[in-house]
């Protein structure tokens, strides 16, 4: 795995060279269906209707482009909708071009984690990185970085709603849900349409093209090109941010058959900057190429049903530490999964049982040093005279591994009267494997592959206390096994070497939720109050100097209360939906745990006049003081974002609006490498059905 500059573009080789200092180189399950049309509209909901025909009615054909963040239940089990509210989010406050994680960040449970730019993850409820499942569409994606997965590589217009379900989720989705997870559905395309959009602060430019075809079933597809150059923070200082993306989504839904839906989706991601506070001066961190190619064929046959699916992903990384060398890394990995389930019925429960398959083979990691020597030549005839040659220092593979995974699920639902019921339960068997003997992290003498069997499980209850107000009380528990990462790799990363050990035991975790819900013509909203304690926590910790180790700490807890309250007017010209969470995080020795985000508050106001709708979204973020290793302390501030849509006609519609308004100058995260928010920006859409 030759190192060689010329694997970075033009484009980027310039961007670094431009910021770097001159002594380097030379210097749920309801859904909203969203319709990708030019129009948006709201009707208030009945009080004698069910659930399912509000949301309904709030959908108008081909006038409304809307999501549905489902707050306390996943999509993919309708079990958990007798116990928790339902909470719907439209898209009216968002402009496009904008970041799959915007989409996201309007339910309070959620917000954002790590270091910032293309590929920045996300959090909930103080649980972040390899502790959240991120699916989409069923799909798991699966990182091996430690940050976690990231759905930037999915544009956001072909997303039609998401699902967010915080706490211990394990009894659906297994190891890699101990926090929660994540789904983001895939869209329908009603009517063809061609959307253009821009972003002044990082001269964003976005187009996307949608057709339909009703031919032997109906086919649907997307095209997405992106490119964004650095943007700025508020005073005006340079963060690298900025990427490329082209992308192609295909779905066939036959008329008949066994197979009810195929589809497939291909990203590829060039030329990503990290944003991050290293940058320029002490590290540069960029993904050359970050590839995905996915898809997932549906079946159902008489009392079956099921689904297949496979993720193929590949990540490239180079990390320049100026004056002194580059660390490359090469990262790919084959994902898949099968599983099949059926519903029955048992003395008046609903039970449905389901088994699943999933696997990752040839996940692998190659690594190269190269010490940067002082040249007079230069590296690239478009970096000036006075340069570095880098000259390999080694080359080594830091991992090679493999798991599979098995498991059985059973759950079950009852209602008498104002009383409802669910309980659901899993087995899981998992079987991780080192296919290179000599990647033991830091216990080479360690067996090469690890198992493990795990149980977890939960149990729901709501208790309608009156045709408006409603409580509900929920039990989980949940498990995490170490990952392949961090059982078997040993090599560089941007904060330094890292070192995996296979001595590390099973994260578990048990979570409890009180909700009080209440919903009337006009107005819906809940409180929920959350505890969550796990064991065996696992963390990277230093053992000298750049060099870190996966450990068990003791145990940790995380609590607080999250609430979401909606309004509509009568008339249907005004709406508001104000949220928030406040939560604390501490290990056994009442020490702050990393990942915790602040206090957040949210209030967004929209006013429908005619063809026009203009909306506001004011957002407070409390200070923060208790850190832990690894964060710094935040501000407290407040954002402003405002904006409007115009329907011009029956086909067009344009949109415009103005982020961070005031200009605040705020860290995204408390990361201690993260790197400023953006500044100010405008945003313009052009919708066009065709």
């Amino acid at each position: 795995m030759p190192f060689n500059l010329l694997k970075i573009s033009p484009r980027v080789a310039m961007s670094i060279v431009a910021f770097l200092p001159p002594v380097c180189f030379a210097q749920s399950v309801y859904i909203a269906q969203s319709a990708e049309t030019a129009q948006s509209a709201e009707n208030p909901q009945s009080d004698e209707e069910p659930q399912s025909a509000k949301t309904s009615q709030n959908i108008q054909n081909n006038n409304v482009e809307r999501y549905t963040v489902t707050a306390t239940r996943p999509y993919y089990d309708e079990t958990l909708s007798r116990i928790f509210p339902q909470y719907q989010f439209d898209k009216a406050n968002l402009v496009s071009p904008l970041h799959t994680n915007d989409i996201l960040l309007q339910s309070p449970s959620v917000s954002l984690n790590g270091q910032s730019g293309q590929i920045q993850s996300i959090n909930i409820r103080g649980y972040s990185r390899w502790r959240i499942q991120t699916l989409l569409d069923g799909v798991p994606i699966v990182s091996d970085r430690r940050a976690g997965s990231s759905i930037g590589f999915v544009p956001p217009d072909f997303i039609s709603s998401v699902s967010v379900l915080p706490g211990a989720a394990s009894t659906y989705l297994g190891s890699g849900a101990l926090g929660g997870a994540v789904n983001l559905l895939l869209s329908d395309t009603p009517t063809p349409y061609v959307r253009m959009g821009y972003s002044s602060n990082q001269q964003m430019k976005a187009l996307s093209y949608a057709d339909t075809s009703n031919d032997k079933g109906k086919t649907d597809w997307n095209m997405s090109l992106r490119s964004a150059n650095n943007g700025e923070d508020a005073n005006g200082n340079t963060l690298f941010d900025e990427f490329e993306q082209t992308a192609l989504f295909v779905r066939h839904q036959p008329k008949s058959g066994v197979i009810k839906e195929v589809w497939t989706l291909y990203t590829d991601n060039k030329d990503i900057g990290k944003s991050s506070s290293d940058f320029p001066e002490s590290r540069v961190t960029t993904y050359p190429k970050n590839t995905h190619w996915l898809g997932k064929l549906s079946f159902a046959a008489k009392q079956l049903s099921g689904g297949i699916w496979w993720h193929q992903s590949s990540l490239d990384t180079t990390v320049l530490r100026p004056q002194t060398r580059i660390n490359e890394s090469e990262n790919s990995a084959f994902d898949y999964g099968f599983d099949i389930k059926t519903q029955s019925e048992w003395q008046d429960w609903l039970v449905n049982w389901q088994l699943q398959v999933s696997g990752r083979e040839g996940i692998v990691a190659d690594e190269a040093e190269f010490s940067l020597m002082p040249s007079s030549t230069g590296l690239l005839n478009t970096l000036p005279a006075r340069s570095f040659n880098p000259e390999l220092a080694f080359e080594t593979r830091t991992l090679n591994a493999s798991e599979i995974n098995t498991a059985g699920i059973v759950d079950a639902s009852n209602q008498w009267g104002r009383f409802s019921i669910a309980v659901g339960g899993r087995v899981d068997w998992q079987r991780q494997s080192n296919n290179d003997v000599t990647i033991t992290g830091a216990n080479t003498s360690a067996t090469a592959t690890s198992k493990a069997t795990n149980l977890s499980g939960y149990i729901g209850t709501n208790y309608q206390l009156s045709n408006h107000w409603a409580v509900s009380v929920y039990v989980s528990s949940a498990f995490r096994n170490p990952s392949l990462t961090e059982r078997f790799f040993a090599g560089e990363t941007p904060r330094g070497k890292v070192l995996g050990s296979t001595a590390l035991e099973t994260e578990q975790a048990i979570n409890t939720q009180a909700s009080l819900a209440y919903s009337n013509k006009y107005v819906q909203g809940s409180v929920d109050m959350f505890y969550q304690h796990i064991n065996d926590y696992i963390e990277r910790i230093s053992i000298a100097d750049d060099v870190l180790q996966y450990a068990n700490l003791n145990s940790a807890t995380i609590k607080g209360v999250s609430y979401q309250l909606n309004w509509q007017s009568r008339e249907g010209m005004l709406d508001a939906r104000l949220s928030g969470m406040w939560m604390q995080g501490e290990d056994n020795k009442n020490m702050a745990i990393a990942d915790i985000p602040a206090n957040n508050q949210r209030l967004d106001v929209g006013l429908r006049w005619h063809d026009t709708r203009f909306f506001t979204v004011l957002a407070y973020r409390a200070s923060k003081s208790d850190i832990a290793d690894g964060e710094r302390a935040l501000d407290d501030l407040f954002t402003l974002d405002v904006g409007a849509s115009w329907q011009f006609n029956e086909r067009t519609q344009f949109q415009v609006s103005w982020s961070n308004l005031t200009n605040q100058h705020f860290y995204t995260s408390a990361d201690d490498k993260a790197a400023f928010a953006q500044g100010e920006s405008v945003q313009l859409a052009l919708t066009y059905l065709l």
